[in-house]
């Protein structure tokens, strides 16, 4: 089994699940709603009784993971796998290499691919998707802007990688509620960690810093990208120009309970979008199909609300 791979079984369980997650635990890269996705798959197993074994692995590795799983001697039979695909690509990759062979539940992302592959995926296998609203989170985030900046002004959106749908999602939704005196540039991160919130905003920065510019918040994509972002803005080398980020707000979303929400009520961020585990209801989800046949919801979501609830302004 992989180092960082977790197991949790329950005496007299039929069913094993898969649960692939992204980061890197044993070097600290893993951001809190991974952490956050991996208790709640722990206690929705224990809850109902199913065997869960949970990896860690960078995206780009996924496949090989599962691989290494479904073909290793010894180990418990799987019946599903829960992947959170680091990209477009790998789970396109993952669609391939596990079409008619397991049961398969996809978090936090969508393609054409994901419908293509619904027509022939396998006879009683479960096959579904998970998702967080991606879109409702960049309107919630949009609004929220809306609320810190209520005559107008610039704001940095520091993106997830791009080549991630939740990620074109949250921009396409924040773009769609924006007002028409918020201006907005864009500046993508690699991955969604602090030390990547850092990179993007260096590397912005440094088209701009001989311009004269001004940022008046800057919207995150993760809360770990924000605090990365803002840690950035405190070291610009320029004096004119730390005195004016000194007092942009920083926005998140995730808004887990040891993490972002935390940031939020010290004041490190202005706010934040609660983005609810996704890996319980894909377990739940598994659950129903193995106890009553009900299939899996092609495509399923969880509800993201504003932290706090008043910073979105009015419920719509």
């Amino acid at each position: 089994m992989p180092a960082q791979a977790r197991s949790a079984y329950h005496e007299g369980v039929s069913e094993t699940i898969l649960v692939v997650l992204i980061g890197r635990k044993d070097t600290g890269q893993t951001d809190p709603y991974q952490l956050l996705q991996e208790e709640v798959a722990v206690a929705e197993g224990a809850r109902a009784g199913v065997g869960v074994e949970i990896v860690f692995a960078p995206g780009f590795d996924h496949l090989r993971v599962i691989r290494k799983r479904l073909t290793g001697a010894g180990a418990p039979p799987l019946r599903a796998v829960v992947v959170e695909p680091g990209s477009v690509s790998s789970m396109g990759l993952i669609l391939k290499e596990l079409k008619g062979r397991t049961g398969l539940v996809l978090l936090n992302a969508w393609s054409p691919e994901v419908e293509e592959y619904a027509r022939g995926w396998g006879s009683g296998l479960p096959y579904g998707t998970v998702s967080t609203d991606h879109v409702r989170i960049g309107e919630i985030q949009g609004r929220q802007l809306a609320t810190v900046l209520p005559a107008g002004g610039q704001v940095l959106c520091v993106t997830g990688p791009l080549r991630s749908s939740a990620a074109v999602e949250r921009l396409q939704g924040m773009k769609s509620v924006l007002r028409p005196d918020i201006t907005l540039a864009e500046a993508e991160a690699g991955q969604w960690t602090e030390p990547d919130g850092i990179v993007a905003f260096e590397s912005w920065y440094s088209l701009h810093k001989a311009r004269r510019f001004t940022i008046d918040a800057i919207a995150a994509q993760s809360d770990d990208l924000a605090m990365g972002a803002r840690s950035a803005c405190a070291a610009v080398p320029t004096a004119a120009h730390r005195e004016m980020l000194r007092a942009a707000r920083f926005l998140g979303v995730d808004a887990c309970p040891q993490f972002g929400r935390r940031l939020v009520d010290s004041g490190e961020l202005t706010a934040s979008v609660i983005t609810p585990a996704t890996t319980g209801e894909a377990i739940r989800g598994l659950q129903r199909f193995w106890r009553s046949g009900q299939p899996l919801p092609l495509k399923a979501f969880t509800e993201p609300t504003p932290y706090p609830p008043s910073s979105a302004g009015p419920p719509t």
